[in-house]
């Protein structure tokens, strides 16, 4: 005969286990868009530069999602956690959460500013004369 509780047990480590792979493929399929996100905002760099560019992509599309999820994290449960380290050592201290997240940043920041490099550099557009400054310089006489 099936014992109940057993079976129980069984469906909810089968159901936890389908909603990590369900979130797995969540975050993949976001991470994903992302990366195809950037690539279209790199995509006309030089081709030499491109191999690097977009191994760089993919970190900062994996970071900014994970900071995404992080973000909700922090929202939902503040940056402070209480811990207790024996019977009378106790207090708050920052988030792993929180830790993460400012690390992360970091890294992202670093990662983009390799990925801004590599822009093409855009000449400034000349301006040309419309006659207002003139225009200026005769009403001021």
């Amino acid at each position: 005969m099936i014992d109940y509780d057993e079976f129980e047990e069984e469906q909810r480590r089968r159901e936890a286990e389908f909603d990590s792979v369900a979130e797995y493929l969540e975050k993949k399929k976001r991470i994903d868009k992302e990366v195809r996100r950037l690539k279209r905002l790199f995509s006309k760099i030089d081709e030499n530069k491109k191999k690097l560019v977009f191994a760089t992509i993919e970190d900062v599309a994996f970071l900014t999602i994970t900071m995404q999820d992080l973000r909700e994290s922090i929202i939902r449960d503040g940056t402070t956690v209480e811990y207790k380290n024996g019977e009378n050592q106790y207090g708050t201290k920052q988030s792993p959460d929180a830790q993460l997240y400012l690390q992360m940043s970091q890294k992202q920041t670093q990662a983009m500013k390799i990925l801004v490099e590599c822009l093409p550099k855009t000449e400034k557009p000349i301006q040309e004369n419309d006659g207002f400054d003139d225009f200026l310089r005769e009403r001021m006489k």
